[in-house]
């Protein structure tokens, strides 16, 4: 099993059939490098990091694990659709499965949010029809998301979205499930770790197409406000507001949007399921009637007709926990099923769905093999400044001054924390993109939780409320509530490749 202290010493190894050539996001469910493949083509390899479940599966235990990682795989891979990243190749290094993306260039919707501003009614009316037809593509092939929030969409070619993570959030849990098989783990509540966290997961309910309703709901606030509909100092405050609190007025934060659109966002994050939009195009077809309603369109902008009914008897019930035995293998090219006789047989595991973004009629016709020449032609370079070597050296190492890192274990476009005396948040040093380091205060200054850097977004974000803060331009303020920077550590960048403070 990998440890997590140890991630910077798979750069340079092979993991499949990629290399990895730098740890690009120390992401929480587990980080993110940036690899190629045998020709050159850049990819990023993402590792679904659950150490401290799998350590405790016997060998049956694990077994269901795989099984459970299997199934949702074989699902997601059956996802060919120009607004979803599509799986390209999943596999298991060491006990830690990992997904597979091409290195391309996207913006996050959150950002977009972030360094824009609400956007345009008709403008959030057209991204609103590519997620509801989206979602309703994947509903109607059993395929829930149950994690959608504007972090997991993106922006691609200043036009189409693309939405992230399907299946991801199941992949995770199973783990958790297989312990709960080995009768040696307890049911972990659902974290409400995304924006549009809905009251039947926090409550470890049964989920279905309404939990995503519920979702974009809270992604629809967010496109017209710049806000999520709930924050709080705690994870636990906002997931209290999911369950018992009306969503504000979206007049709070905009007095130039119609009042009706309050009743649109109650019905679909209604706390109860039943009362909210029975699809997704119906809130899209609501949300038309108020702002434009001689442009309600006949039809979403990837599944035709709105009013074509979903056949729900195609929907996986999904409760929590369910419990499966490893199911029989679906259909897969030669490649893969050499990959997962392999993997099974050395008793490693099978490995979780990566995803690829694929676009094109070409692509939606062929086949896997096929899918991942394209996409992989596709795929950019990594950035100049990926490979760039370490800044000048600012200053030798003074004598019984404070190490708090090594330029080596830091990355560019990457962060790593480091203690700050007689406080509870950590400091954290920031490789920027442009070869500098940076280091503040993570502790946010509108509430005292502890800020993440995003290497996506290049921005660092508050979890608890949505702040966001530039560390480019000293950590200034990008979106409230917060008002004011981070404090600045002052640090000095020496000649042995130390980081001190200054």
């Amino acid at each position: 099993m990998v440890e997590r202290t140890s991630y910077e010493q798979l750069i340079g190894k092979f993991v499949g059939n990629y290399r990895l050539d730098r740890l690009v996001e120390r992401h929480p469910w587990g980080p993110i490098f940036q690899a190629s493949t045998s020709d050159g083509k850049a990819v990023l390899v993402r590792f679904l990091d659950t150490p401290h479940l799998t350590q405790q599966l016997d060998a049956n235990a694990r077994l269901v694990y795989l099984g459970h990682i299997q199934q949702e795989a074989n699902h997601v891979a059956e996802l060919q659709h120009p607004n979803i990243l599509t799986l390209l190749d999943y596999g298991n290094y060491q006990g830690l499965p990992y997904l597979v993306y091409p290195a391309l260039s996207l913006v996050s919707l959150r950002t977009l949010l972030a360094q824009g501003g609400p956007a345009d009614p008709l403008a959030i009316g057209q991204f609103l029809r590519q997620l509801s037809g989206t979602l309703e593509y994947a509903h109607e092939r059993a395929v829930l998301h149950r994690n959608l929030s504007t972090s997991s969409i993106f922006l691609y070619n200043k036009q189409r979205l693309l939405v992230s993570e399907f299946g991801l959030l199941r992949m995770r849990e199973a783990a958790q499930l297989a312990t709960i098989v080995q009768g040696s783990g307890a049911l972990v509540r659902y974290d409400g770790s995304s924006e549009g966290s809905s009251p039947e997961q926090l409550q470890n309910q049964s989920v279905d197409t309404y939990t995503d309703t519920y979702a974009l709901g809270a992604v629809l606030y967010r496109m017209l406000t710049g806000q999520p509909p709930f924050t709080g100092t705690t994870r636990e405050a906002i997931m209290e507001q999911h369950l018992y609190a009306e969503v504000p007025p979206i007049r709070r934060w905009r007095n130039d949007l119609p009042a009706e659109l309050d009743q649109v966002i109650a019905r679909a994050m209604a706390k109860e399921p039943q009362q909210r939009f029975r699809r997704p195009s119906e809130l899209t077809l609501a949300y038309y009637k108020v702002v434009a309603p001689d442009q309600v369109p006949a039809a979403t902008t990837a599944t035709g007709d709105l009013g074509r009914r979903s056949p729900s008897t195609s929907l996986r019930q999904e409760k929590q926990p369910t419990v499966i035995k490893p199911p029989t293998q679906r259909p897969v090219d030669a490649s893969r099923r050499r990959l997962m006789t392999t993997l099974i047989s050395s008793g490693t595991g099978i490995g979780v769905a990566a995803l690829l973004l694929t676009f094109g009629p070409r692509f939606l016709r062929g086949t896997p093999s096929a899918a991942m020449n394209d996409a992989t032609t596709q795929a950019t370079q990594p950035p100049a400044q990926a490979k760039a070597t370490q800044p000048p050296a600012q200053a030798k190492t003074t004598q019984g001054a404070k190490v708090l890192a090594k330029t080596s274990e830091i990355p560019v476009n990457s962060a790593k924390t480091f203690a700050i005396a007689n406080q509870k948040n950590p400091g954290l040093i920031i490789h920027l993109p442009n070869n500098q380091f940076v280091a503040f205060d993570s502790t946010c200054t509108h509430e005292q939780c502890a800020v993440d850097y995003n290497n996506q977004d290049k921005l660092l974000e508050c979890p608890c409320h949505g702040a966001i803060f530039d560390p480019a331009k000293g950590a200034k303020v990008v979106q409230g509530p917060a008002h004011t920077p981070l404090t600045t550590i002052k640090i000095s960048v020496n000649t042995d490749g130390t980081i001190t403070q200054a």
